[in-house]
């Protein structure tokens, strides 16, 4: 069985590891901003990077 892993960021987001290769991340309100059933890591430790840098995956999607 594959365990769910969730980790908050200081930035208000969490992020949620869950089956084989699910992700999502939710706003400070619970509100998911991000979903997708296919993700390249499986660590905990990448999963805070990734919650922790989504502010900026945010900006560069607006600005570009």
């Amino acid at each position: 069985m594959i365990r769910d892993i969730a980790y908050k960021g200081d930035n208000g987001y969490t992020g949620v590891m869950y089956g084989k290769s699910s992700f999502a991340v939710y706003d400070r309100d619970g509100v998911e901003v991000l979903h997708t059933s296919l993700r390249g890591f499986n660590s905990e430790f990448e999963l805070r990077r990734q919650v922790d840098g989504f502010p900026e995956f945010i900006k560069l999607l607006q600005e570009g």
